[in-house]
């Protein structure tokens, strides 16, 4: 083989190695990066409609009954809301709960305890995602700290590599 396809052959594949890490790296960083997007937006939105709830089941408790009554019609479209953003094992459970304790209140049975029943399934809502949103944090750090292990590797690998090439061509062509 001559020394002029050699060297070649050794830059294109320095090329390729340095290409595979460039790909690599950018695409555990952009898979992290959609995955978390997405399940920690509808987390957020989840903590949203339980803060929404919370300021809506205060409201239908206040002295002006419009105010009240828009509460009550606003806290029934919020309800609504997070029942089509389940994302929690168990959320389910805890919105189905709350749908209950609305039903009564809207029948007429405003009680204290009802409210704070109200108010504790509200909580526990905004809870779980927090908890959530804690645990899938803990997951993206572990994705990057395994993406930043990977292009290590791979980026030492092609040091490596570019290393023999140019030692072991840099004698052929003398």
């Amino acid at each position: 083989m001559k020394t002029k396809t050699k060297f070649k052959l050794g830059l294109w594949f320095l090329f390729i190695i340095i290409l595979t890490m460039g790909l690599g790296g950018t695409r555990y960083v952009y898979n992290m990066g959609q995955e978390s997007k997405a399940i920690l937006n509808d987390n957020y939105r989840s903590i949203g409609f339980a803060k929404s709830m919370m300021q809506q089941l205060d409201a239908m408790h206040g002295t002006d009954s419009v105010q009240a009554q828009n509460a009550i019609v606003s806290f029934k479209k919020t309800l609504q809301q997070e029942a089509n953003n389940i994302t929690e094992i168990g959320e389910k459970e805890v919105v189905d709960q709350l749908r209950a304790d609305f039903e009564l209140y809207q029948k007429g049975n405003p009680t204290p305890e009802l409210a704070d029943s109200m108010r504790a399934k509200i909580y526990r809502i905004s809870e779980m995602n927090m908890q959530a949103l804690e645990k899938k944090n803990m997951e993206a750090q572990k994705w990057s700290d395994s993406a930043i292990i990977y292009v290590s590797l791979l980026f030492a690998f092609g040091i490596l590599i570019s290393f023999s090439l140019i030692f072991n061509l840099s004698s052929i062509t003398e």
